[in-house]
């Protein structure tokens, strides 16, 4: 064996969830390639055959969860692991071998990247920040998941009774009424009353009487529409069936949010996180699966990127595009979190609120690009408060402080107007934008 090199030393693993690890160790004078299986015995030879190379860096892909049991293995050769994303490497290993793929390239090439990349090793792992992080990854596949199935309830709606579907206003009224009514006939035929009490159940109409009258009026129309043309018995088992769906997606992402937050809060019983604005459990708890107590990201810059939230660049000669989409480069889980926190953030919190504000009156930014940007401010936010140790304090415009009910009165006044939110708003809404 060569004696240690370290950072001489650059090691690629190309890991696989069946088949077996590709391991490529280049230096000066040293080049091998092998093989371990993604077992006992192959983590084993794995730390033996690292294990001269102690100190160096080794880059891995985070193939689905294979790289948990790897950085356990590397860590024991005493070297460090660091990783690069998936489509990353795709595209650098394009550039490279052109159509060619073998995992002996891959490995090679994720040897090599330390040349392109600025890599950086991964803390070591933490059983509590690990385990926080599968519960969290899982509840948020079942988020999407339900919402995937309310996106097909509304495409449902959205040729076979349109009418009726605005007239509810969307997927919070619209629900429990197909739920009670799924087939348009019977809805056509409910009485004004009943139709009033799941409005107003469901809603802040002032005058649920009025929408309880429009919905069925335009359920009425849509049934002779279809007359002759479209069996409503059928769209009303496929409406049953959607909302079914709805209801157990619902009940398995509840299940999981109450062992995510259970966990959570075993471990951070009085999180200091809870005092800033908008941050609430699930975002707590989210923080502290990925960032721990803070101290592993360098800056409130580093926090936001480390989130997806920093906007990509793109400049070319004279050319240059500002207000570029967010990169996306962090766990989904977590950017899903402080986006929806910062939705509530910006309406209690006044210097959030006035600058969504700005972006969407003075910029004419989307809601969903000014909610980002607020979102990553909340990032910084939260960074400061973990790296501080002290809770946030809430401040008007002028920097002074006020407590939490003369902020959210000031935020409150500082709402975007109406018109301006008709202009921008996306007309379909779900559990992801709220």
């Amino acid at each position: 064996m060569p004696e240690n090199n370290g950072s001489d030393v650059s090691i690629g693993i190309d890991a696989a969830v069946v088949a077996d690890h590709k391991v490529a160790i280049r230096g000066p004078g040293i080049r091998e390639d092998f093989g371990v299986a993604p077992t006992l015995a192959g983590l084993a030879r794995l730390t033996k055959r690292l294990s001269p190379y102690a100190g160096s860096l080794v880059i891995a892909e985070p193939t689905a969860g294979t790289w948990i049991p790897l950085a356990a293995a590397v860590a024991d050769a005493g070297c460090e692991i660091a990783f690069v994303q998936s489509r990353h490497s795709a595209k650098l290993r394009q550039a490279i071998a052109g159509r060619s793929k073998t995992d002996v390239i891959d490995a090679d090439m994720l040897a090599r990247s330390t040349s392109v990349f600025d890599m950086r090793a991964a803390p070591p792992l933490d059983p509590v920040m690990l385990g926080l992080r599968r519960l969290l990854t899982r509840r948020h596949k079942l988020t999407v998941a339900a919402h995937r199935v309310e996106c097909r309830l509304w495409s449902v709606a959205s040729w076979g009774f349109p009418d009726v579907w605005r007239a509810c206003g969307g997927h919070q009224v619209a629900q429990p009424l197909l739920r009670r009514w799924p087939h348009l006939g019977a809805l056509a035929r409910a009485r004004i009353g009943s139709i009033t009490d799941v409005v107003a159940a469901h809603s802040r109409d002032r005058q649920p009487q009025r929408r309880a009258e429009r919905i069925r009026a335009a359920a009425a129309g849509w049934v002779g529409f279809w007359e002759g043309r479209l069996d409503l018995d059928i769209v009303a088992w496929e409406t049953t069936e959607l909302l079914d769906d709805i209801a157990a997606a619902d009940e398995r992402q509840h299940q999981a949010t109450d062992k995510t937050l259970t966990q959570w809060r075993t471990h951070w019983p009085d999180d200091l996180l809870l005092t800033v604005s908008g941050v609430g459990p699930i975002c707590a708890a989210a923080t502290r699966a990925w960032w721990g107590d803070g101290t592993r990201l360098p800056s409130a810059k580093a926090a936001g990127a480390f989130v997806g939230l920093n906007p990509s660049n793109w400049e070319s000669g004279l050319s240059e595009a500002p207000s570029r989409p967010i990169t996306k480069e962090g766990p989904p889980a977590l950017r899903l979190a402080y986006y929806q926190a910062a939705n509530v953030a910006r309406r209690r919190d006044p210097a959030l609120a006035a600058h969504y504000r700005k972006l969407r009156v003075e910029r004419r930014h989307t809601h969903m690009q000014a909610n980002c940007a607020v979102a990553r401010k909340l990032a910084a936010r939260t960074w400061a408060v973990l790296n501080t140790g002290q809770p946030y304090q809430h401040r008007d415009l002028d920097g002074n402080r006020i407590d939490e009910a003369d902020a959210v009165d000031l935020a409150e006044s500082l709402a975007v107007p109406t018109d301006i939110q008709r202009r921008t708003r996306a007309s379909r809404r779900g559990r992801l934008a709220s």
